[in-house]
């Protein structure tokens, strides 16, 4: 039997953790619905018109990235648990497919639900209540600014599942004060790094992949990337992304020896 993936061996493993942890994945699928329902009807019955489309998507956007990120974190608890970690390392399977299933209940699974808990809250609202003369627009997944978001939770959630294996123990908190930490450090450098290959003084901190804003005299400049180049970028931050998810099963994997 290959060490390294087997099908019947993964599909065992997938049930087994589904059937041990269905009873906390219900309850986080229950959290973020509730918190929908909740925010969702204030937003309908406070506000004069329905949420345009930009709102909808700054709420997808922010909870997504909130709630998966926590959630994230929690997918591999079992070996920060000292009386879960023996069990969990030493179950008849391989790094590769322990690693596997907590990656899709984390990314795929999880971005599946949570989107289809959305929009089913948005569209039920949205019949329940009506504005005279206002029509709601629902938001589309496919604008163009969607592939950014997903770059973006591919960035967090590689970090997250990462701190979560390399971590014992308080794995959100650390893995968030790591993640600011580090996003400071590269904030100044790649600002300090503009100024030195430009010769001019940077108005703000030049966040990575951002905005380069400076002034010559009394003119303002705003300098960003579009086109081809912002491709190229979304591209190499997800390859980085990809980079972190391979040094997560490779922690898992020492753990594993």
């Amino acid at each position: 039997m290959n060490n390294f993936f087997s099908l019947r061996r993964f599909s065992r493993l997938f049930i087994k953790h589904t059937i041990e942890h269905y009873r906390t994945y219900l309850m986080s699928t229950a959290v973020i619905f509730g918190v929908f329902v909740f925010g969702g009807t204030f937003i309908f019955f406070v506000f004069p018109a329905p949420p345009d489309t930009g709102m909808q998507t700054a709420c997808f956007v922010l909870l997504m990235l909130v709630s998966g990120s926590i959630f994230t974190s929690t997918v591999f608890g079992d070996y920060g648990n000292k009386s879960k970690a023996i069990p969990a390392i030493t179950l008849p399977a391989s790094s590769f497919e322990k690693y596997l299933v907590g990656w899709l209940y984390s990314y795929p699974i999880f971005m599946a639900i949570y989107t289809g808990i959305f929009f089913l809250v948005l569209f039920t609202l949205g019949q329940l209540v009506h504005f005279p003369g206002i029509r709601l627009q629902i938001m589309s997944l496919s604008q163009p600014e969607m592939l950014l978001v997903l770059v973006i939770y591919s960035s967090l959630h590689s970090c997250c599942i990462f701190g979560a294996i390399f971590f014992e123990k308080l794995h959100f908190i650390k893995t968030g004060f790591a993640f600011f930490i580090g996003y400071i450090v590269i904030t100044m450098c790649n600002t300090m790094f503009l100024k030195l290959i430009t010769g001019v003084t940077v108005i703000k901190m030049a966040l990575p992949f951002g905005f380069l804003n400076f002034s010559i005299g009394s003119k303002f400049y705003s300098v960003v990337t579009t086109g081809p180049v912002s491709t190229g970028i979304l591209i190499t931050i997800f390859l980085a992304a990809a980079l972190i998810w391979a040094a997560a099963y490779f922690r898992l994997k020492e753990k594993q020896v």
